[in-house]
Formats: C-alpha cells, structure tokens, sequence
C-alpha cells in the first residue's frame, strides 16, 4: 500500500517484537509502554509489537515464554523484550525506587532478548546464549523504570544500536532452571512444569503407569500417558506436553469438557509460578 494521507505502510517482513510482561492483560502499563516504544523507534512502522501477560511478580512464568518464544521457528528477526522484577532481595526501602537494570542475549538462531535481571528471566535460554551482555540502562529514579527508561534502550537495540550494551558476561552466571516446579498455567487450566519428559524416563516412568502428583498441598492420582486426551474424561494425565520441544515440559492435564468443570489449575488450588510438585508412583496395595 502506497503512503499517503490516510494511508499505512504495509511492511511485509517487520521485525517481530514480543513483550512479556508481569501486567494485567491489555492493560494499562502495556498501553504506555507500547507508547514509549512508538516514540523511540526510528521506524515503529517497521515493527510488529505481541503483547503476552505474565502473573504478577512471576520471574519463572516470564522466563518460561522467553524460552518458549524464542527457541521456536521465527521467519523474522525476533527481539523479546521481558519484564519482571519483584525484587524479592530487597526487604528495606529502597532509595530512587532502585531495582534490577536490563541485560541483553543473542541466542545462536539469532533471537535477542533484553530481559531485566530478575531470577530466572534468562534461565530458560541459557544454554543457548552466544552473547550475553549488560545494558546501560538506570537502575533508579523511577517508580516505573519500564515506561520511563527501558522503551529508548529496547528501541535502540530493534534499531541495531548496539552502543547501549555494556560489559560482556558469563551465561554461566545464570541460575539453573530447577526441575519439579511449576512454570505456567495456561487458558484452560493445564499446568506446565519444569519436569522433562527426560525425567520421567529416568525414573522409570512409562506410559500407563499410575502416579500420584503432589501440588501446593493437594495430593491427586494420575497417569502418565502421551497425551492429554488418551485418557478418559475426569483423569489427570501427566504427559510431555506442548512445550520444551525437544525434551518436552510435563503438563498436568485434566480433560473437561466444559471451563465450568474443574480443571487442573482448580483442583491443585491455582498454584502459582515457582510451587515445586512431586510426581511419585503409586504403589499398588
């Protein structure tokens, strides 16, 4: 489409840029934020910007869509943009409203993601990071660091203005993403775990096997099958899911029918990002 008055430019290959973000979604914060970017970027026309709401204050769940999202297919350049900082470290106050500060990774499909530093915003992607670098971004001043500063360093580096990175760093620095904890919950009320359908093998774990699965305090029977819908309707199954590719995440999926029913995410009490399970075998008696 030619530009014109009252016209867009129809960019056919635009950068794709996702924000993951621990807001409320379509909120707010996302709209000012999306503002920012728009007056930063030399040619926000040119990209294509994905919004995707994490719980709040979730550095797993936030690391989780980072992995998710950047380690699948993209035809475009990707730059993922995460943002999550509880600052679960700092029990005083803190002066300037001071927090974590943004860092950088090149992923070896070519994927970058700017990230703040928060516990496990880089885990997920670890071992696949070929760069991984500070950003010269303030880490105070600002109760809203996430509109009033990060949009200029994001904007510069979709721009290819690598002169905001600052020292290079060690992945190896990045904490580990621990096994049995769980990562996400999604729309229909299935939990994913960081259990690997590696781990399963290793414990010896095979399709049809009965298990019972401990979670925020509620203890249910499940089996473990190859898929969600193998098993009948009302059974927990405890399969590699749709995440993790090639060493799937394990999702605990509980058939309905209806969302009225209740779902995984219900029985075990909407646990939150971060709850460790346990998945056992259930002895016959």
């Amino acid at each position: 489409m030619a530009e014109g008055s009252g016209t867009i430019a129809v960019v056919n290959n635009p950068t794709l840029l996702h924000m993951i973000c621990d807001y409320a979604p379509d909120g707010l914060e996302f709209a000012e934020i999306v503002t920012r970017l728009h007056t930063s970027l030399t040619d926000p026309g040119s990209v294509l910007i994905r919004q995707t709401a994490t719980p709040p204050l979730d550095t797993i769940s936030v690391g989780f869509v980072t992995g998710q999202l950047g380690l699948g297919p993209s035809p475009q350049r990707m730059v993922i943009f995460g943002n999550a900082a509880p600052r679960r470290d700092q029990e005083e106050m803190s002066a300037e409203n001071r927090g974590r500060g943004l860092r950088y990774a090149k992923l070896d499909n070519d994927v970058e993601v700017v990230s703040v530093d928060s516990q496990y915003a880089f885990s997920f992607i670890k071992d696949r990071i070929v760069e991984y670098r500070d950003v010269a971004s303030p880490a105070a001043g600002s109760q809203f660091r996430s509109r009033d500063y990060f949009p200029r360093y994001v904007a510069a580096i979709v721009d290819g203005d690598y002169s905001v990175l600052t020292d290079r760093l060690d992945p190896n620095s990045i904490e580990e993403v621990p096994s049995h904890l769980v990562a996400w919950t999604d729309g229909f009320g299935n939990i994913k775990t960081t259990v690997r359908k590696s781990h399963l093998d290793s414990a010896d774990l095979a399709v049809g096997d009965r298990v019972l699965v401990t979670l925020n305090g509620v203890t249910l029977a499940g089996v473990i099958s190859d898929g969600g819908f193998t098993v009948p309707r009302g059974v927990l199954a405890v399969n590699a899911g749709s995440s993790g590719y090639d060493d799937p995440f394990v999702e605990l999926f509980l058939r309905v029918h209806h969302m009225s029913e209740k779902t995984a995410a219900v029985r075990f009490d909407h646990p939150e990002g971060g709850t460790p399970l346990e998945i056992e075998p259930l002895r016959s008696l």
